[in-house]
């Protein structure tokens, strides 16, 4: 195997600059924008797509394996990003990677086409019309590419610029460079992120002929692309000035582990970079993902899929469905050519601390806090779902490159946008800061042995002033979850509870799909920023807990523990989630894949790991240049450790 090569291409992008911007795509929109405004609204999307396609260079070094790379360029000092373009999508969405491979996008075209005839109507033909001129567009810029390459004498990647994705790959080199094309378009010309391929390891095995070497030798070169789109920025925290700036992307193994997923996990620990995260569905073989998280720890999601899959079934998905289910978004579950609603409908992230927190004040004795939890919590739910997640579809006919990956949008030839990709009313609702109020709804029944509530309740308004040494004694002596204490686990269960039967009712009502999870991103440090003291000791002002973990620094028993807590939150009711653990040194495979196999016998749902040290850490911030490729998980992915924010870091 030739790692010279990839180590070049590696060290080429672990030297890109942040600050750079993809120039030719917002050229081109700004340049045509008077034009295009001229257009009818149901031609502008259309028009600018093929603007950019046409404007678009066809970069290629002597190192390249795959074509597919924006031209990037830093703005002079003093001058204003490139805004972006008219072209855009939410993203966030499963590409149909294995009809494209099998049937190319002249397959698809073909299926719009038959169903425009049947359907007969003025906007099925306007989908085909508009499915064609994208079509053509892409079909037109690979061959671009082609031309590009043969001028280089690469004449295999010319040949599969020529063939993919319009018409169907032959050979895994055109199979993986069909799926970095489209996914390329996507991301960056579309201009959206967290587009995903799928379940890679299913459909690629057909693929996979000749040697192993060769083969694991592409995956590394096709893997590596996928760090270009946002170079080594992080997701919230100084982003690249592109259409697509905290753009993660995913691939689905499993759970029926083959050839092809050992292969990935070969490639990926040979590229050693964060991207793409692998998402493994874990049901009854945990081998391989015992070497995964040995080998790339922090580049894996490790997911419960028997939970996952009993869920969805639960909730009234097609047995079909359910069973190809795959990831996008960091822990989100998609249902690949089945659901697509606008992302500010489906995924909504909720304060639930401060929902805790008003429930607190609200109560007149502490056995009244978990209702009121509820009852605010679902009042919370109603109005937000009355005011704010109403589906609104366009009114005027419109077309965007998105509603070819979904199965509805082909059949009826209508837009996503106009209704044609509602396969499942569904919500998820992502509940944050499960530690923190567990602490909390302990700490206020430790201090009634001592307090009256009312003077409990000014404490906490109060902000713990004057009362420091009550402070730290809740933080360092009343119980904490994270330590498998059962009378503390069981409080976060019934908090838990509380959350997911608001969240039903609620959702029932309104005609959704409820699919809960206790997950907050990032967004624990901007609910916490916002919040008042809590009584577990949290000042204002300062972070709540991060998706299902226990409060920073408070599990203190060790990972048995740990686990032992986080299990008894009512996984079998949810559809997501994340729990991350921090290890300073590294297990073996075999400890690894005990420890998954335990957790997820004990009903766990999902674990990440970061191997490393404080000291390492800390060495980091002091000195970044020697730290440039140390990566960690944070919330549902992996970053680079001296990108992250100075409190990301903390």
């Amino acid at each position: 195997m030739d790692t010279t090569r990839l180590e070049r291409l590696r060290n080429l992008l672990l030297s890109s600059d942040n600050n750079a911007c993809f120039a030719e795509r917002e050229e081109a929109l700004a340049s045509h924008r008077s034009e295009v405004a001229a257009l009818p609204f149901s031609q502008r999307y259309t028009r600018e797509f093929e603007l950019v396609m046409e404007n678009l260079s066809t970069p290629l070094t002597e190192d390249d394996v795959f074509a597919g790379r924006m031209v990037e360029k830093v703005l002079p000092q003093g001058q204003t990003p490139y805004l972006p373009g008219g072209l855009s999508s939410e993203g966030h969405i499963t590409l149909p990677m294995e009809k494209i491979l099998t049937k190319g996008l002249a397959g698809i075209e073909e299926e719009v086409t038959a169903n425009a005839e049947q359907i007969g109507t003025e906007e099925a033909f306007y989908f085909r019309e508009q499915t064609a001129r994208c079509i053509q567009a892409i079909r037109s810029y690979c061959t671009r590419y082609a031309d590009a390459a043969e001028a280089l004498g690469k004449t295999e990647l010319a040949a599969a610029c020529r063939t993919v994705p319009y018409a169907p790959a032959y050979d895994l080199f055109s199979a993986l460079q069909s799926i970095w094309m489209t996914h390329f378009i996507f991301s960056t010309v579309a201009g959206a992120r967290d587009f995903a391929p799928g379940r890679i390891d299913c459909y690629l095995r057909k693929f996979c002929t000749g040697s192993r070497n060769e083969m694991v030798e592409l995956l590394a070169h096709f893997l590596l692309k996928f760090n270009e789109i946002t170079g080594t920025c992080a997701w919230d925290y100084l982003p690249k000035p592109i259409p697509c700036p905290s753009s993660k992307q995913y691939l689905t193994l499993g759970p029926d582990f083959n050839e092809v997923s050992e292969m990935i996990v070969e490639a990926a620990a040979i590229v050693k970079l964060p991207q793409p995260i692998l998402n493994f569905r874990l049901r009854d073989d945990f081998t391989l993902a015992g070497k995964a998280a040995n080998l790339i720890g922090p580049q894996c999601n490790f997911f419960n899929d028997k939970l996952i899959h009993r869920k969805l079934l639960n909730s009234g998905i097609l047995p079909a469905d359910a069973e190809n289910y795959a990831f996008t978004a960091c822990n989100r579950v998609d249902l690949p050519g089945r659901l697509y609603n606008k992302m500010y409908l489906i995924d909504i992230f909720d304060n639930s601390t401060e929902w805790f927190r008003e429930a607190l004040f609200a109560a007149d004795v502490p056995e009244r806090i978990l209702p009121e939890l509820r009852r605010i919590a679902y009042e919370k739910i109603k109005a937000d779902n009355a005011a704010n997640r109403q589906t609104k579809y366009s009114p005027e006919m419109c077309f965007r490159l998105d509603s070819l990956a979904i199965d509805s949008c082909i059949q009826t030839c209508r837009d996503l946008y106009r209704n044609g990709a509602e396969n499942y009313h569904w919500q998820h609702r992502m509940f944050s800061g499960i530690g923190t109020m567990t602490d909390s709804l302990n700490a206020v029944r430790e201090l009634c042995k001592q307090y009256s509530y009312s003077q409990v309740l000014q404490i906490i308004r109060n902000n713990f002033e004057g009362e420091e040494l009550l402070r730290r004694q809740i933080c360092i002596a009343f119980p904490k979850f994270g330590n498998g204490n059962p009378g503390t686990d069981r409080t976060a269960s019934d908090i838990a509870n509380v959350l997911i039967d608001a969240f039903e009712q609620a959702a029932g009502e309104d005609g959704f799909i409820p699919m809960p999870s206790f997950y907050s991103l990032g967004h624990h440090l901007r609910y916490g920023a916002e919040l008042g003291a809590t009584p577990d000791g949290r000042k204002a002002g300062t972070p709540v807990s991060e998706n299902q973990s226990p409060v920073y620094g408070m599990d203190r028993d060790g990972i048995t523990s740990l686990l032992t807590s986080v299990s008894v939150l009512p996984f079998e009711r949810c559809i997501s989630g994340g729990l991350n653990v921090k290890f300073t040194t590294l297990p073996g495979s075999a400890e690894f894949e005990a420890l998954l196999k335990s957790y997820f016998a004990m009903g766990g749902q999902h674990l990440g790991f970061t191997i490393v040290s404080r000291e390492t850490l800390e060495a980091a911030r002091k000195n970044p240049d020697d730290y440039r490729t140390l990566y960690v998980r944070i919330t549902g992915f992996s970053e680079y450790f001296i990108n992250i924010s100075p409190d990301g870091q903390q």
